[in-house]
């Protein structure tokens, strides 16, 4: 498989490192003719270091699998993954409450790396969100597109398998909400703040330390007309995420040096008896070295 792109980038951690030119607003409209992922250069560096976890939509809720491993990609789409021939852009859709389409990004990392940065860049427009949690419960009015997720503090790489002091919560989810604190239509950045399980079988749910286990932070509306460029960087023991070039939210990660990480974007349904989709048309990784 094709290594990360490394960049060696002598600046600071709020200064060049994280400079990204916004986005313009001239871009091809999809027409719905399907093309396969793997033949379009733009998405070639992400899908070589990646597989495919993909959900049933008529299966038990939550339900997943591994449909693509190892940057196998050549040849295969499907009605819920394919790249728009019109747009050019990587669609990602799926049905069903807690069911996904994502491709998770192999490599592995550690956040509290000295002066070395793991970045995802994505720009991604969401289709219809608000008729997509239309008739969904209360609540239930959420979809995420990218993640920074765990294999615990040690991960051996066997397949299937979690490795030593997994937690099964991401350290971020990038999601679309249609409805929270006064705000509709708009991006959020969920964080985990802690190295806690906070699962319900954990034992420590309700605890102070699941009580705040979260930070939820307002990164803006979302655009319907064009697609918004995030850039979510992690490294030397920080969390930085830009929307369009501009820095949204710096966060402290020092608590989270131990973990194994990786990346994961597509579309995860957090809502009830609607489809899911996102349209992205750019979306690879690199590490950024100071």
């Amino acid at each position: 498989m094709k290594p990360l792109k490394v960049s060696m980038l002598a600046t600071a951690l709020t200064g060049a490192l994280f400079a990204t030119s916004a986005i313009g607003a001239d871009y091809k409209a999809p027409t719905g003719e399907r093309g396969v992922p793997a033949d379009y250069a733009q998405f070639s560096q992400i899908l070589d270091i990646s597989k495919l976890q993909l959900s049933d939509p008529a299966g038990k809720s939550g339900n997943k699998k591994d449909v693509i491993e190892d940057g196998k990609f050549a040849g295969y789409s499907n009605e819920f993954f394919y790249v728009d021939k019109g747009s050019e852009a990587l669609v990602f859709a799926m049905e069903g409450y807690k069911n996904r389409n994502e491709v998770r990004v192999l490599e592995h990392f550690k956040t509290g790396e000295a002066d070395t940065y793991y970045r995802m860049t994505a720009e991604v427009m969401p289709i219809n969100p608000r008729e997509s949690v239309a008739n969904s419960e209360k609540k239930r009015d959420e979809m995420t597109f990218l993640q920074i997720h765990n294999k615990g503090t040690f991960f051996d790489g066997k397949k299937g398998s979690h490795g030593e002091g997994y937690i099964p919560h991401p350290l971020l989810r990038i999601v679309y909400d249609a409805d929270r604190s006064g705000k509709q239509d708009h991006y959020w950045a969920i964080i985990k703040n802690n190295t806690v399980n906070c699962g319900s079988k954990s034992g420590n749910k309700g605890t102070p330390e699941c009580k705040k286990a979260y930070v939820k932070l307002d990164l803006g509306p979302i655009k319907t007309d064009e697609p918004t460029k995030f850039d979510v960087i992690a490294g030397n023991n920080k969390l930085v995420i830009k929307l369009d070039g501009v820095v949204k939210a710096e966060h402290d990660l020092t608590y989270w040096k131990d973990m194994v990480s990786y990346f994961k974007a597509g579309i995860y349904n957090q809502f009830k008896n609607g489809k899911g989709e996102a349209h992205f048309y750019s979306l690879e990784t690199a590490v950024d070295k100071k």
